[in-house]
């Protein structure tokens, strides 16, 4: 902000706009001293939050569809959860941290899980990083992503567990997301060996898979979807047979249970 001229009109009026100015000097330093007091506390409390997250556990959820088949199409970054031939397929576009996803996931996770147990039901999870920038550091959606795919490849069975478990202790989006050994840690946890998930993120196995799966989904006009920003791809999306799913309606699932 630019401050108006003073016009100083006599010895004594400078005098006094001289104490005003010296008193405002002063009030601005206290200021600038009780900010930077409120940084240095806000970074080390924000750096404690830092080391207690990179020091968590991720507590293991057990799926209720951990029984059910799973097959991985590495090239596409999709996971199929279900009995082959189910009556119902449908597609679900999802990012570990976005949290309307998790929203999703808590509202239709156990309808879905229980279709799916019933042989009713074919899910293809296509695991995508739209909210990469949105963690800090940046990177979670793609290692979360990477993650997911190589316990579905590695141990088929640890893939619901594992899906299931990052959607039950979700991190907050822009906050710091689980690292490679915490990810490591809960896939060794449900059975997948020791160090293959953080042997995947460490050579990328799975990043431009990951990559072209969101562009694809991005890129295609029967996702798009209209939102208070306008038009496109976002997360969760849902569509059945190339058409999108409005889950708004909490009878989606029910509807197509039922056509099919």
């Amino acid at each position: 902000m630019n401050a108006r001229p003073t016009h100083k009109r006599s010895r004594g009026g400078v005098a006094a706009a001289r104490r005003r100015t010296g008193a405002g000097t002063i009030a601005g330093i206290v200021v600038v001293v009780v900010v930077a007091v409120a940084v240095v506390v806000g970074l080390l409390q924000r750096a404690n939050r830092t080391d207690d997250a990179a020091s968590a556990q991720i507590p293991v959820v057990t799926s209720s569809a951990a029984g059910a088949a799973v097959a991985v199409d590495k090239a596409a970054a999709v996971v199929t959860m279900g009995k082959a031939g189910a009556p119902a397929t449908i597609d679900v576009y999802e990012d570990f941290l976005c949290p309307i996803c998790g929203q999703f996931e808590h509202t239709y996770g156990d309808q879905i899980r229980q279709a799916v147990t019933d042989g009713k039901l074919d899910v293809r999870y296509h695991v995508v990083n739209l909210l990469d920038d949105r963690s800090d550091p940046p990177g979670y959606s793609m290692a979360a992503a990477s993650a997911a795919l190589a316990v579905a490849e590695a141990d088929p069975g640890a893939f619901a567990s594992f899906h299931d478990s990052l959607y039950g202790a979700q991190p907050s989006e822009g906050g710091r997301g689980y690292d490679a050994n915490q990810l490591d840690a809960l896939a060794t946890a449900l059975g997948v060996p020791k160090g293959r998930v953080a042997d995947a993120l460490a050579s990328k196995e799975f990043d431009q898979a990951v990559q072209t799966s969101l562009q694809t989904a991005a890129t295609n006009p029967a996702l798009r979807q209209q939102t208070s920003a306008g038009s496109g791809f976002g997360t969760p999306t849902v569509a059945v047979d190339g058409r999108l799913v409005d889950v708004s309606d909490p009878n989606w699932l029910t509807a197509i249970l039922a056509a099919h």
